[in-house]
């Protein structure tokens, strides 16, 4: 992409924390370039590095090293003035909201404009009408005690706008919600995204929330970007194994895989069956390729397990089954199935592999 295309352009990022004299490294030679007004979206377990990363974006956490451009600007050459300036057009919302529980909700969303030479009716008006935006006009007088979890981030959230930010990163902002109330935070991060071209960076742990909304993403472990790309290609064709195992958790595979163990249903095959996961893309979901092994190769499926998820415009399937046949030939429909592009894996020869011995 060219440079006025990006947004965020992370090069070479390290950084390191000094721990009781030794040297910890939160993150590892990361670069990253984050299109304008795109939903990018990072993902990886806790103590990846994904936080310390995002707070490296307004400087919050200076890198060790590397450098960092936001907005066609080298932040690191900014003086102290500067750098407040450009902050104010980088907002952020949190996992536990950070409201001022002293204040009413138009006072929270207002407080970012206090600095500001702002006429007072102006800057109860801009609150009020972010309030609006978020859908929460009703409960301007209302305390943060007052409100459910999504209402304190939907004030969250009003209050980041406040500057007019050109981006706006959200840190673990739906991990403390419940998954009807995250869908929503997640729809109006889109809405503010397509409505004001907002550049949205979501850190999460949550897959389900990278799938949602993002159109890019990248994967983190233990400090470095391990895997990154369009979230369809990504969910499609995962290169690394922890990425293979959010995308799993995301479609239920992870609770298929166990039911397997827990049933020990390899132990129970008979002879000639064979146990395999299978994983569709969208060009063959559509396709009776389960029927065909019957019609074609008189071969018996047996579905235990079988799941769709939308991704990106994008059709993924997932799906356990047995396969069965009177003389045990069921290696036909296998390599049809590999042709048809369909991803098999034999569940029995995975159980054996040296990785698993280990």
């Amino acid at each position: 992409m060219s440079k006025a295309e990006v947004a965020i352009d992370l090069q070479d990022i390290n950084v390191s924390f000094d721990k009781k004299g030794e040297t910890f490294t939160a993150v590892d030679d990361v670069s990253l370039q984050v299109r304008q007004g795109s939903v990018y979206g990072i993902v990886g377990y806790s103590g990846a590095g994904k936080s310390t990363l995002v707070r490296v974006i307004n400087l919050l956490q200076r890198p060790t090293s590397g450098t960092v451009t936001v907005s066609g600007q080298n932040l690191q050459e900014l003086n102290d003035k500067k750098l407040r300036k450009v902050r104010k057009k980088i907002g952020m919302i949190f996992q536990q909201f950070n409201l001022l529980q002293s204040r009413t909700v138009l006072n929270n969303v207002e407080y970012p404009l206090l600095s500001e030479k702002t006429p007072h009716a102006k800057r109860k008006a801009k609150a009020q009408r972010l309030l609006e935006l978020v859908g929460l006009a009703d409960y301007a007088a209302s305390y943060p005690e007052d409100l459910s979890g999504g209402q304190k981030q939907r004030v969250a959230i009003a209050r980041a706008l406040a500057n007019d930010p050109d981006i706006l990163i959200s840190d673990e902002a739906t991990s403390a919600l419940d998954p009807q109330t995250t869908d929503s935070i997640l729809q109006l991060l889109q809405k503010l995204n397509e409505k004001f071209g907002l550049t949205v960076v979501l850190i999460t742990h949550e897959m389900e929330v990278i799938k949602s909304i993002c159109q890019e993403m990248a994967v983190m472990e233990d400090g470095r970007i391990i895997e990154r790309g369009p979230v369809g290609q990504v969910f499609a064709q995962p290169k690394q194994s922890l990425t293979q195992t959010f995308i799993e958790s995301a479609a239920n595979v992870t609770q298929m895989r166990q039911q397997v163990v827990d049933d020990d249903l390899l132990a129970n095959l008979t002879a000639g069956e064979r146990l395999l996961y299978l994983q569709f893309s969208s060009q063959v979901t559509d396709e009776s390729v389960i029927s065909e092994l019957t019609a074609k190769f008189g071969i018996k499926a047996n579905i235990l397990f079988a799941n769709v998820q939308k991704v990106a415009q994008l059709s993924l399937g997932y799906m356990l089954v047995i396969l069965s046949e009177k003389d045990g030939k069921v290696e036909p429909g296998i390599t049809y199935l590999k042709n048809v592009g369909v991803t098999v894996t034999d569940l029995a020869v995975q159980e054996r592999s040296p990785e698993n011995d280990s």
